[in-house]
């Protein structure tokens, strides 16, 4: 499965509520993002522990939790 969306000038990846459903994500999910070094492209799935700290989040590097962005404007 594959799907495009476009990063924003604020480095954020919109990605659509029928997307998070098809998907599984939710708000507040945690989610691993790898990127591919021979294509333009990042990979996204669920982390397997879900009770981490923006703390331990940022620290880690390759993880993001799920916003609203509705909830962040």
């Amino acid at each position: 499965m594959s799907y495009t969306v476009e990063i924003t000038k604020d480095n954020l990846i919109p990605i659509p509520d029928t997307l998070c459903a098809e998907l599984g994500f939710t708000v507040g999910d945690i989610l691993v993002c790898a990127m591919d070094k021979d294509r333009a492209e990042i990979s996204m799935k669920k982390h397997s522990d879900q009770t981490l700290t923006d703390e331990q989040i940022s620290a880690a590097g390759n993880l993001t939790r799920l916003v609203s962005l509705e909830a962040a404007k």
